[in-house]
């Protein structure tokens, strides 16, 4: 005959060293199963428990990282268009300062800049065309309340680009060319 392991008797001796509450080895099985169940129940029950934390966690983290993602993207835009306002604004203080200048060659420059700056705001802005003109000439005058400005200062250009020396041009038109290219400007924010 082989010998054989009583598990009822190592079950039974494990329980009472850990309890301190003799067990009848005859009752163990039902003993042994309610206590399985009831740590089962226990373990499922912290499982489930657990599971809803770790879900719960996750997408909070998941909101988090979200939320700093576009506060730090809102950040970012918001610089970017500070770093380009600014840019825009030294183009225009360049403008403004050639056309103030004494020199008649300056106040041409100063209106070449100011119509080349007038040219990127309608391309940023979404205007058809392959040149100012035809940008002016597709542009809606209730939507550009200055579109006239924008044209009598574009056909300044237009003169002093095609004729160049040969246009006289005096510090009251320069003036006056700037001034409109400022109102332009100043209607689309641009400045």
């Amino acid at each position: 005959m082989l010998p054989s392991l009583n598990l009822e008797y190592i079950f039974a001796k494990m329980f009472q060293a850990l309890t301190s509450v003799p067990v009848d080895v005859q009752a163990l099985p039902s003993t042994f199963i309610f206590l399985v169940e009831t740590v089962a129940t226990i373990g499922m029950v912290l499982a489930v428990v657990l599971l809803v934390m770790l879900m719960y966690v996750r997408i909070r983290l998941i909101q988090v990282e979200h939320h700093g993602f576009l506060v730090i993207e809102e950040r970012e835009r918001a610089k970017r268009q500070q770093d380009v306002h600014a840019a825009k604004n030294l183009r225009w203080e360049m403008v403004s300062g050639l056309a103030s200048s004494s020199s008649e060659s300056d106040w041409r420059r100063a209106i070449l800049e100011a119509d080349i700056m007038l040219a990127s705001l309608l391309s940023e802005r979404g205007y058809p065309g392959e040149t100012l003109g035809e940008q002016l000439k597709q542009a809606n005058p209730l939507q550009f309340t200055t579109l006239d400005l924008a044209w009598e200062a574009h056909r300044m250009r237009n003169a002093i680009a095609h004729l160049g020396d040969a246009f006289p041009l005096s510090q009251r038109d320069a003036t006056a060319t700037i001034n409109q290219y400022q109102r332009v400007f100043e209607e689309f924010d641009y400045i």
